[in-house]
């Protein structure tokens, strides 16, 4: 009798526990934790086991997160995740792990998908020359030098380079800067070499520089890297004929659409328009959008956005575990301004991530065309995640392609009309795609 008792107070003193939704959604999401930045610590090597957990999470963070594998369809991730692990074991410093991590990373042919040293060695190595190089006929040339430093006087436009710190730069280049760049295309690879890459080093660190002038004069040089400064996010000035040209070299501050609307009664006084985006690596979409809803009076499409997510309970019933959805946004002009004379898009290799999304959406405007060259080639959401001893991994989640159903991720956007630049128009210090652009505004 007495247990009976006991037995019937326990069930009715006990319930229960009730399943909490926001409970397990909480408790998942702190099993994908975002990441901050340290840029104090500085170890100088990591363990075996750190070594190992590094190269896991930048090859899983890539297998669920990844965007874009159906663009490299030969890669076998897992086979070349094994064959790096004995890799990123030999190496001998933080420095050699991160650079193998890298070298793993790139297989996955993705400019929004990177790897980045602990920050405080990365801060260490962002100095760089004030000059950026084209690739033609196979050679390095001198296009732009951004500094009025006495030191820079003696070069000019069109020299080509033959060697950096006395190796030949082809070679220089293999050994020192391909094996570790994240790109999209060839001809996102090489803007990135020219433009960033190829120089760049420690700051207060010298490099020399072997050119050839215009009579294939050999002149050696040697400078020290600095901290560059970044370009102006926006530059106006009217061309002969009342032609306005308008630099967006950068769409990552908010402060660029406030100075576009500043400037704005004074660009519709002019009788055409030139935007060049040719410097622009990207930033917020958002701020390019912007200033296109200036250009028209009627909504125009952003680009489409393949929105993936994973089931593993449809894994489990042999069901297909991704599904998709598009995301198509329009954008509505709401600002009451409208510049309705002909406008003209420049762009280049390095027009990339949010300035090709403006470029996708101004190619869908009617009566719009583009000179120059093809973009990079790379746009999407990239996703952070902490590594061990403080170095970080992106990863593109987020797949975009044009209004019109145009892949453009892995292949660039083309131009309307390819403008190409030669070796004499550099060393003439003529800029060819602006000039055919100004040409054909006039006709």
């Amino acid at each position: 009798m007495i247990a009976a008792v006991l037995i019937t107070a326990f069930n009715y003193g006990y319930s229960q526990k009730q399943f909490d939704s926001a409970a397990y959604v909480q408790f998942y999401k702190n099993l994908y934790p975002g990441f901050s930045i340290d840029t104090v610590t500085k170890l100088k090597n990591l363990s075996a086991e750190e070594k190992i957990e590094g190269l896991s999470k930048v090859w899983y963070e890539a297998k669920f997160n990844f965007a874009n594998f159906d663009l490299v369809p030969n890669l076998n991730w897992d086979s070349i995740y094994r064959i790096f692990i004995p890799k990123v074991l030999a190496t001998k410093d933080i420095i050699s792990y991160y650079q193998q991590l890298k070298n793993f990373n790139q297989y996955l042919h993705d400019g929004h998908s990177r790897i980045y040293e602990p920050p405080a060695y990365f801060i260490e190595q962002t100095a760089n020359l004030p000059l950026q190089f084209r690739l033609i006929d196979n050679s390095y040339v001198l296009t732009f030098i951004a500094s009025p430093d006495a030191a820079f006087n003696v070069l000019k436009k069109g020299w080509t380079v033959s060697k950096i710190n006395n190796m030949e730069v082809n070679k220089y280049i293999c050994e020192n800067v391909s094996p570790y760049l994240s790109f999209s295309t060839a001809q996102d690879s090489v803007a990135r070499i020219c433009n960033y890459e190829m120089l760049r080093g420690a700051k207060g660190s010298k490099v020399t520089i072997e050119f050839r002038d215009e009579m294939n004069k050999p002149i050696t040089l040697t400078f020290t890297r600095i901290i560059q400064e970044d370009l102006p996010l926006l530059d106006f000035k009217v061309l002969p004929g009342n032609i306005g040209y308008l630099q967006l070299n950068s769409f990552n501050d908010e402060k660029i659409v406030k100075m576009f609307d500043s400037l704005f009664d004074q660009i519709n006084t002019t009788s055409s328009l030139i935007i060049d985006v040719r410097k622009n690596g990207g930033g917020s979409s958002q701020n390019g959008y912007e200033i296109l809803g200036c250009l028209t009076d009627k909504n125009f499409y952003t680009d489409i956005s393949v929105m993936r997510s994973y089931h593993p309970l449809e894994r489990a019933w042999n069901n297909n575990p991704v599904k998709v959805k598009l995301n198509a946004d329009d954008w509505k002009p709401y600002k009451g301004k409208y510049y309705n004379k002909p406008v003209v898009l420049l762009t280049d290799a390095a027009t990339y991530s949010a300035a090709e999304d403006f470029t996708a959406a101004f190619k869908m405007m009617k009566h719009r065309k583009i000179f120059g060259q093809p973009t990079g080639g790379s746009t999407g959401q990239p996703m952070g995640y902490a590594l061990p001893g403080g170095g970080l991994g992106f990863v593109c989640s987020k797949r975009d392609y044009m209004p019109d159903g145009e892949e453009f991720v892995g292949v660039g956007i083309q131009p309307d009309v390819k403008v190409d630049y030669t070796l004499p128009g550099i060393r003439e210090g003529r800029d060819e795609v602006l000039d055919a652009t100004a040409d054909s505004l006039k006709q």
